[in-house]
């Protein structure tokens, strides 16, 4: 009888913690949402990816499970090298201070891609969508620090209102400067060693086919 009162304590408490942490989660994230160091805020508040546990956005379905498919969508010349054409490492660039979107692929239903894509190529005029990188989360969440066996990178569910889908990556408090160009180098080989998804083969050429036809030709 004394056990399982004990267990129903840890129970209580387990939920009271779930509770308040979660709570904390969404206002980290609300009040990061612009902060140009956002990450750094995150990790100071809430280390060692403490937040994947918990929905960091209202409007998320859910936390971002490990074997989930994420994608993240390339655009030119934003992420292009204007003379040879390859990708630029600014891909992952925003994941060591702003956060890197990334989109998750297996709950993002058709009209909210079109709709994402569409907002972007409106957004800048010289934007035309060159395709994905697409990544299983878990090969994102086991890529370690060249120091120690701590991880690397975070990936929450930071939904938005018109994105439900959107995610972020967020490097952890133990990636340092020096860090920065090897940990752009391993998500690059999670991603699929630079193989882009192109949009005519992404999703059969759904996605690119319910695109307004003045955008279609900007891929």
């Amino acid at each position: 009888q004394e056990a399982r009162g004990d267990r129903q304590f840890q129970f209580r408490l387990g939920a009271c913690h779930r509770r308040l942490f979660g709570n904390d989660c969404q206002d980290i994230h609300s009040s990061t949402y612009r902060d140009a160091r956002r990450v750094g805020k995150i990790n100071s508040s809430a280390p060692d990816c403490a937040c994947e546990k918990y929905r960091m956005s209202v409007h998320s379905p859910g936390v971002v499970e490990s074997s989930e498919i994420l994608a993240r969508f390339v655009f030119s010349p934003l992420h292009f090298h204007k003379k040879n054409g390859e990708l630029m490492p600014n891909v992952f660039s925003h994941v060591h201070n702003k956060g890197c979107s990334v989109q998750r692929d297996s709950i993002a239903n058709h009209n909210e891609l079109v709709g994402f894509i569409e907002r972007l190529l409106l957004l800048k005029e010289e934007f035309s969508w060159k395709g994905l990188l697409l990544a299983e989360c878990q090969t994102i969440r086991v890529i370690l620090t060249n120091k120690s066996t701590e991880r690397a990178v975070c990936v929450y569910d930071t939904a938005e209102n018109e994105n439900p889908a959107h995610a972020e990556m967020c490097q952890t408090q133990y990636i340092e400067e020096d860090d920065e160009a090897e940990l752009r180098h391993d998500q690059f080989v999670a991603f699929g060693n630079r193989v882009i998804t192109t949009p005519t083969q992404y999703r059969d050429g759904s996605i690119l086919n319910g695109l307004p036809d003045q955008l279609k030709t900007r891929t």
